[in-house]
């Protein structure tokens, strides 16, 4: 009895029993990987003729506009994820900046594609394998988390300063804790 195929994209066998980490990670990337060979076949080529956007198609498959339109791609995904890494820990949305960028590149160059479809994959496995957790073990995860970001968002802070447009109630309440100041 093939037990994959009734568990895929699930972090619980058939019996109700938590999976591996190890077994859902694995199942995940291969799901993302037959994604990427169903699209884009044996050869891993992004076929312009076969764009499923019409208006993208028509650009990318004209001889002069097509490798323009691709230098454009490539360098507006270099600006975007160049402008998003000193947001990663700065105040800003650096990660969502980055992969904005990176998804960018994905419509023109299969290594992108294959980069964003192993965080698909990466994601989707953690996912489905925390749901299956029980409370016990999340709660613990979710405080880590939660610290974790207090801290990305302190020391932020702790850079750049509290920034002075806040509500006075939170400005007030922020430039009592240790080490932050005005901007």
């Amino acid at each position: 009895m093939d037990t994959t195929s009734e568990t895929a994209g699930q972090g619980k066998d058939a019996s109700g029993a938590r999976r591996a980490y190890r077994d859902v990670r694995r199942e995940q990337h291969a799901i993302v990987r037959q994604e990427l060979l169903d699209r884009f076949g044996e050869d891993g080529r992004i076929d312009a003729h076969e764009d499923p956007i019409r208006w993208r198609r028509a650009l990318r498959t004209h001889p002069v506009i097509g490798p323009v339109y691709r230098v454009v791609i490539a360098t507006l995904g270099l600006l975007l994820i160049i402008a998003g890494i000193p947001m990663v820990p700065l105040v800003g949305p650096g990660w969502a900046v980055i992969f904005v960028g990176l998804f960018l590149w994905s419509t023109e160059f299969i290594w992108a594609r294959r980069v964003t479809q192993f965080v698909k994959a990466e994601v989707k496995a953690f996912e489905q394998y925390t749901r299956a957790l029980p409370w016990k073990a999340k709660i613990p995860m979710l405080l880590l988390s939660a610290a974790f970001g207090w801290f990305c968002f302190y020391l932020a802070l702790l850079i750049t300063g509290v920034p002075g447009w806040l509500p006075e109630q939170v400005l007030d309440l922020l430039l009592q804790v240790p080490g932050l100041h005005l901007a």
